[in-house]
């Protein structure tokens, strides 16, 4: 049973990742003018749990539990003429992963911590490439990239439009795709609603879904997530946004079950 749980933990550790992300929508939307700058500070967490059963051990089963959080600093800058440049470094704090298998009536359990401390940092530009005279109507680019001597890297491209119906509230519609480095691509559609309650506070729902190519022997799935952000802004300058998601990823093939996934996150934002 031992070779069989190292088999079931490279399998899932390869598809199952539970990294918690911390992105602030209103800011992924905005493009901040020539000399316009923010720095923020992001703690956030997930927890996150799949199944596997063996083809070659019928009786095979297990599940795996993943916890992790991390911290990410973060800064933009507005370059002019629609152009924004954007960084951010994360610092993982905890990675955890838990598995409980059960074959031939025996039952053990295996728990391991991944690896902690900075990571790679992810640059990226977002340009606006459209604006309607009245304001009303946005066409925004925005690529980026993590490049990783590893398998973790990726180029990350999506075209948004927005769409500001009064001036208290905008949607906006995300296309997206992701070239991974060392794993499968996938592309996805996001639509936010951002409505302004109040001077000082900011609600954010959100729904995405997205297409995982297949990998390795395994067929593509399918991804779909949600959830919500709440942007307190105290005084000019400072926003403070606690954010909550939730993911459920479909099978991968008929012995990988499905994954589902619950995250948390805080975000503080000076902007300058």
């Amino acid at each position: 049973m031992g070779k069989l749980a190292i088999i079931t933990t490279a399998l899932l550790g390869a598809f199952f990742s539970s990294a918690a992300q911390a992105e602030d929508i209103i800011s992924r939307f905005t493009v901040r003018d020539q000399g316009q700058f923010a720095v923020d500070g992001s703690l956030s967490g997930s927890r996150s749990n799949s199944s596997y059963s063996s083809p070659y051990a019928p009786g095979y089963s297990a599940e795996q539990h993943d916890y992790e959080s991390r911290a990410i600093l973060g800064g933009n800058i507005g370059l002019g003429y629609g152009i924004e440049l954007f960084a951010d470094l994360p610092y993982v704090l905890s990675n955890h992963v838990g598995m409980r298998y059960t074959y031939a009536g025996n039952s053990a359990s295996r728990d391991f911590d991944g690896d902690k401390g900075f990571s790679d940092a992810t640059f990226g530009l977002k340009y606006r490439a459209f604006k309607s005279a009245d304001g009303s109507n946005e066409v925004l680019l925005r690529a980026s990239v993590l490049h990783h001597s590893g398998s973790s890297g990726f180029v990350n491209a999506d075209a948004s439009y927005l769409h500001i119906f009064t001036p208290v509230i905008k949607t906006a519609f995300s296309l997206n795709f992701e070239k991974a480095q060392g794993g499968p691509d996938s592309a996805g559609l996001g639509a936010f609603l951002i409505w302004q309650a109040s001077p000082q506070i900011t609600f954010v729902p959100y729904a995405r879904v997205s297409r995982i190519d297949g990998y390795q022997g395994l067929s593509s799935y399918n991804t779909v997530a949600g959830g919500a952000q709440l942007r307190y802004t105290p005084v000019k300058g400072w926003n403070i946004t606690p954010g909550l998601s939730g993911t459920h990823t479909g099978k991968r093939s008929s012995y990988i079950g499905t994954w589902n996934s619950l995250g948390a996150s805080l975000t503080v934002q000076k902007e300058f």
